[in-house]
């Protein structure tokens, strides 16, 4: 917001972190996993208060600020690299599927190229684009089209029994539970569980292998 006057700049700011907090209005969410109030509402809502014109270029300039760059505290999972590179050389299409409030996939796709993973992704999509958060099924089926495959073709990589497992067995896709900061689930309907990436890896090639 170069040109703009820094006390005006400053309370917008100011605003944005205080409206954003969890578990108030800007974060609650409905029984249907949407987000009550998004990203662009809460910020267009915070600029008008502070004297700005609401502009669809400015709300997106906004809301992109506001995702926290990657840096070397924010590193991905150990063997993520690897597992992407796997992926890609058993010839299948990785799509990342997040839960976000501020990064759009044009914020994940900066992140992977400075991580230097982004020729290894074929597409992202994030809570934000898809207007729902997970498990909500709209997140899973703008990947599945993304990835250009029936949903019997997909396995869903996730951390979570009812964020990622649930839903994708939900749509006939297939999943993997992986654990590496939990303990082993007592149980899961998942078609597999694994304590790290690279088990994901070779779990993979199994199901490749046996179809």
């Amino acid at each position: 917001m170069d040109g703009h006057d820094p006390r005006k700049v400053a309370a917008v700011v100011e605003d944005l972190l205080e409206r954003s907090k969890p578990g108030d209005e800007a974060r609650s969410i409905t029984t249907e996993q949407r987000v009550t109030l998004g990203a662009e509402e809460l910020i267009a809502a915070c600029l008008e208060r502070a004297g700005f014109e609401p502009d669809n270029a400015t709300i997106a300039r906004v809301r992109r600020a506001m995702a926290i760059p990657i840096d070397d505290r924010f590193r991905p999972l150990p063997g993520a690299g690897e597992l992407l590179t796997a992926i890609r050389d058993m010839g299948l299409r990785s799509v990342i599927a997040s839960n976000t409030y501020w990064r759009d996939a044009q914020s994940y796709w900066d992140d992977f190229r400075v991580l230097g993973m982004a020729e290894l992704i074929a597409d992202i999509v994030t809570s934000v684009d898809a207007g729902h958060l997970k498990p909500h099924p709209a997140v899973f089926d703008m990947a599945r089209r993304r990835a250009g495959v029936p949903a019997e073709r997909c396995v869903v990589i996730g951390n979570k029994e009812e964020n990622d497992v649930a839903p994708a067995l939900a749509l006939g896709m297939r999943a993997i539970l992986v654990h590496p900061d939990d303990p082993p689930p007592a149980s899961s309907r998942a078609d597999a569980v694994a304590p790290d990436l690279w088990e994901c890896a070779r779990v993979l090639g199994d199901m490749l292998a046996n179809g």
